[in-house]
């Protein structure tokens, strides 16, 4: 296997294309990473066997396509020109599609309105529970989330209102506010928490929104968010 650390560095040129898997790759373990000419393929497991791919090149991108094996199910942050090419022959059991922002560094961040306090692993139940995507993790990746990555809550009267979590991949995720604290503040409130400690750590902010939650991607433009590019997860049997 070639070195992480020559890779990670080549990775670092083009931090927002690569800040998902540079994040991966610096968080979980790597069981197999290649360069082929400018891509890199990399082999992962957080809540599942993950392969990353960068590519610019759908010649490149055929090469790649070579080293995957047969127990290759799982394809995380790829590019919507590549899903044709990785996905030939084979059928998909599930996708998730979105959209790609990120915090520019030069963006200034509005003061936080409510007080917050980092989530606990005791809250990982009642997360996932409230969830809107409970297809796609678990109540052990809930867990394993709010012990690696950053958190921010909400409580309101002894319960945990609202909620940010970083991904396996360091993105703004998990996202969530009781339907019946909504209209208050706190989904701003604990996004920028989190947004606020992943710049403390010298990183950079990014979400992932579907393109069809207008209601995220208003939030995320509200907060300085910039548009990046159309990225997917999926697995094929």
């Amino acid at each position: 296997m070639e070195n992480i650390n020559d890779i990670l560095n080549y990775l670092q040129k083009d931090l927002v294309k690569n800040i998902n898997m540079i994040n991966f790759m610096n968080d979980y373990p790597v069981s197999y990473i290649e360069k082929v000419g400018n891509s890199v393929i990399a082999k992962g497991r957080s809540d599942r066997n993950w392969v990353y791919i960068s590519s610019d090149s759908k010649e490149e991108l055929e090469a790649v396509k070579e080293k995957l094996k047969i127990d290759d199910k799982c394809f995380a942050i790829i590019e919507d020109w590549m899903i044709p090419i990785l996905t030939k022959g084979s059928k998909i059991k599930w996708e998730l599609s979105t959209m790609r922002f990120f915090v520019p560094k030069d963006i200034l961040l509005p003061d936080i309105k409510h007080a917050t306090s980092d989530l606990k692993t005791d809250d990982a139940d009642f997360i996932y529970q409230n969830s809107d995507y409970k297809e796609y993790i678990s109540v052990e990746y809930v867990k394993d989330r709010i012990k690696k990555g950053l958190s921010s809550g909400i409580h309101s009267s002894g319960k945990l209102a609202a909620w940010c979590i970083t991904q396996d991949d360091g993105a703004v995720g998990f996202l969530h506010v009781l339907p019946e604290y909504r209209k208050k503040g706190y989904g701003k409130s604990v996004t920028l928490d989190v947004i606020k400690k992943i710049r403390n750590e010298g990183k950079l902010p990014f979400a992932h929104i579907e393109q069809e939650n207008e209601n995220s991607i208003k939030l995320a433009k509200s907060l300085g968010f910039k548009e990046d590019r159309s990225v997917n997860w999926f697995e094929i049997e």
